[in-house]
């Protein structure tokens, strides 16, 4: 059995004839014929049922016929990826996306990226942690930039750089002087808006009483709008603060500490996953320069 052989025996199967599969093969019919007999006998098995005008799969002709597909898709992607590595690295990564990593220089990072490797493009989903994450587990995207926490089980992940997260409203949702620092007992007292994977964390952390959260939601920017509407405080990212112009009024904000709050970018892909030369590459070197760094 060889790879020429499942190919002309997926072509009849696309084409429904072996007379239309030898037209789009451009071979004659009766060399198409004695390989796919050759196939059945190597197999020991009966591919198609040959008693109808039509040709049929038989069971058997079934399960080979979609383990053949995945050979030769499996076989199709090596071939490219052996070019890839022989012209330098071509190709698309389906990378997902945060909407507060724009801030932490990845996106300096990745255009440094591509111009070391100008064969190579991007597809960028965009989205929360979680539906990032379940892109990934479904195949959709190679790769995604998340941030914790998250659940890293099923994930193979390097971690790109830290960040404290911050309280953020109008001053005086604080203490009366209150310094750069919030101890998070006293953050507990204040009306707060958080996203959704911070709350189980947070009830980790907060001493009794739980606080009541005026606002759950899904992504750091929706609390951070909320908070610049007046009504309390949003717990986010510190990068994501940084240029926010938006509030009719100043906003204050606080790093939260004892114990300090933070927040890691990390670049993750689905456990055992196969990646293409290109996403295999980047998975593996991309990096983020530290501050001060040129990501040059």
């Amino acid at each position: 059995m060889n790879l020429k052989q499942m190919e002309y025996f997926t072509a009849i199967v696309g084409e429904g004839s072996i007379s239309g599969a030898a037209r789009s093969l451009h071979i004659s019919q009766p060399p198409l014929s004695a390989q796919i007999r050759q196939l059945e006998e190597e197999l020991g098995v009966t591919l198609f049922d040959r008693g109808s005008r039509a040709i049929r799969l038989t069971e058997a002709g079934r399960l080979f016929y979609n383990r053949a597909v995945s050979i030769l898709e499996m076989t199709k992607a090596a071939r490219k990826e052996l070019k890839q590595l022989e012209d330098g690295l071509l190709g698309t990564l389906r990378l997902g996306m945060i909407s507060s990593v724009e801030t932490q220089g990845i996106i300096t990072s990745i255009a440094s990226f591509r111009r070391r490797y100008p064969g190579m493009s991007f597809r960028i989903s965009e989205g929360n942690t979680y539906q990032l994450l379940d892109k990934l587990t479904t195949g959709q995207i190679d790769a995604a930039l998340v941030r914790t926490p998250f659940p890293e089980e099923s994930f193979d992940c390097r971690y790109l750089t830290e960040e404290p997260m911050l309280a953020v409203g109008r001053a005086d949702f604080f203490p009366a002087g209150c310094g750069p620092k919030l101890p998070l007992k006293e953050l507990a007292a204040l009306p707060l808006i958080i996203y959704r994977r911070w709350e189980s964390v947070l009830g980790r952390m907060f001493p009794h009483p739980q606080p009541e959260y005026l606002c759950v939601n899904d992504d750091a920017r929706t609390s951070l709008m909320w908070a610049a509407s007046g009504v309390g405080v949003a717990v986010v990212p510190a990068s994501i603060v940084n240029g926010w112009q938006s509030a009719p009024f100043p906003m204050t904000a606080k790093i939260i500490s004892s114990p300090p709050l933070t927040s890691t970018i990390a670049l993750v892909k689905l456990k055992n996953a196969g990646l293409s030369a290109v996403g295999q590459h980047f998975f593996q070197s991309f990096q983020v320069p530290e501050h001060g760094e040129s990501a040059g």
